[in-house]
C-alpha cells in the first residue's frame, strides 16, 4: 500500500514537471515568435526586449541568443551581438547559423581573419542550408582584403548554391562589368530576366553592357523597359536617361565617324597609318574590335620583328595619307604614316 502511494506521488511528480515543461517551453516560443514578428517589422526595440525575456526562460536555447545577436547587429550593438551569439555557441557548439553571423559580425567590425574562420566552420556543416549566405560574406571579406580572385570564387559559389539569391548575382554582375567581362555580364543578366526577375536595376545593368560593347540598339531597348517600369526609382531614372544620352551621342559620333572616313583610296597603295603596336597579336587584334566600333574600317595587323602593328588603310600618295590621318586627329585617335609592304 505504502509502495503503491509512492508510485502514486512520483507520477503526480512527474506528470506536473512535465506539464511545467510544456508550460515553459510555450512561453519562450511565444515570446521568440513576438520578438521576432517584431524584428522583421524594424521594431529593434520590442524585438529586444522579447527576445531578452524568451532568453530568461530557457537560457540554453541557441536560436534565441543567435536572434538576439543579429538584432542587436541591426541596432550597431556590436559588442553585445558578439556575445550573444558566443552564449548560442556555448549551448550548441555546432550551431552553424550562429558561427555564420558571427562572422558576418566580425566582416562589419573589420576583424578579418576572425570572419574568415567563422565563415568557412558555418560553411564545413554540410547540414546548414544557408551556405550561399556564408559564401556571399565570405567573398565580401576577401573583398575588403583586396583579394580580387577569392572575391570572385566565393560569389560564384554564393550563386551557384542558390541560382535565385538576388543579392550576390547582382554583385557578380557588377563585378563582371568592373573587369569589362561583358559577355559573362550579359549572360548573368538575361538569365536573371529569364528566371522572371524583370527588374530595374537588371534592366539598367543589361543597357550598360551593352553600351560598353557598342550595342546601341540593344541598350536603348533596355533602357525603355527601366522607364517604362512603376517600380523605377527616381534614381534609376535618373541614370537611364543619362546613359540614355551617352548612348545617342555615341551614336552620332560613330555615324559622323562613318561618314567621314570614307573610302577614297585604293587598298593597293604603299602608304598606311600605324595607329598602334604590341607585343603580342591579341592585344593588337583588341586594339582592331575597338576601332572597329569607332567606325573605322580597312585596319589590319603586321607583324615585323615579333612587333605587331595596327595599320589603317592603303594610299597611293603621302598627301592622301597625310589628309587622312588629319581627319582621325579631329576625332581623337593619333598615329603616323609608313611605308607598307
Amino acid at each position: 500500500m505504502r509502495l503503491a502511494l509512492l508510485c502514486l506521488v512520483a507520477g503526480l511528480l512527474l506528470s506536473c514537471s512535465a506539464k511545467q515543461e510544456k508550460a515553459k517551453e510555450e512561453e519562450w516560443r511565444y515570446l521568440y515568435d513576438l520578438g521576432m514578428s517584431a524584428f522583421y517589422a524594424k521594431n529593434y526595440s520590442e524585438a529586444i526586449a522579447r527576445l531578452y525575456k524568451a532568453a530568461k526562460i530557457a537560457p540554453k536555447e541557441p536560436q534565441i541568443w543567435n536572434a538576439l545577436g543579429i538584432t542587436y547587429m541591426e541596432v550597431e550593438e556590436y559588442k553585445k551581438a558578439e556575445e550573444a551569439f558566443k552564449k548560442a555557441l556555448e549551448n550548441n557548439p555546432d550551431h552553424p547559423e550562429s558561427k555564420m553571423n558571427l562572422g558576418i559580425l566580425y566582416l562589419r567590425t573589420k576583424n578579418y581573419q576572425k570572419a574568415i574562420k567563422y565563415l568557412k566552420e558555418a560553411l564545413s556543416d554540410e547540414t546548414f542550408d544557408k551556405k550561399h549566405i556564408a559564401f556571399y560574406h565570405l567573398a565580401k571579406v576577401y573583398k575588403e582584403l583586396g583579394n580580387r580572385e577569392k572575391y570572385l570564387e566565393y560569389l560564384k559559389k554564393a550563386t551557384a548554391y542558390n541560382p535565385l539569391f538576388l543579392e550576390a548575382q547582382l554583385e557578380l554582375g557588377s563585378a563582371y562589368l568592373d573587369e569589362k567581362r561583358y559577355e559573362e555580364a550579359e549572360r548573368l543578366y538575361r538569365s536573371l530576366l529569364s528566371n522572371n526577375f524583370k527588374r530595374p536595376e537588371i534592366y539598367l545593368s543589361l543597357a550598360k553592357v551593352y553600351y560598353e560593347i557598342g550595342e546601341y540598339e540593344k541598350a536603348k531597348e533596355a533602357i525603355r523597359s527601366v522607364l517604362e517600369d512603376k517600380q523605377t526609382n527616381n534614381l534609376q531614372r535618373s541614370q537611364a536617361y543619362e546613359l540614355l544620352s551617352k548612348v545617342l551621342v555615341e551614336e552620332q559620333r560613330k555615324n559622323l565617324i562613318r561618314r567621314t572616313f570614307k573610302p577614297t583610296e585604293s587598298q593597293e597603295g604603299k602608304y598606311g597609318i600605324q595607329i598602334a603596336a604590341f607585343s603580342t597579336r591579341e592585344r593588337a587584334e583588341k586594339m582592331v574590335e575597338e576601332l572597329k566600333k569607332k567606325g573605322l574600317k580597312k585596319l589590319q595587323v603586321i607583324e615585323v620583328s615579333g612587333v605587331y602593328k595596327v595599320i589603317y588603310g592603303r594610299f597611293s600618295t603621302r598627301e592622301s595619307a597625310q589628309r587622312e590621318l588629319e581627319k582621325l586627329k579631329s576625332h581623337q585617335i593619333y598615329g603616323f604614316i609608313i611605308e607598307v609592304e
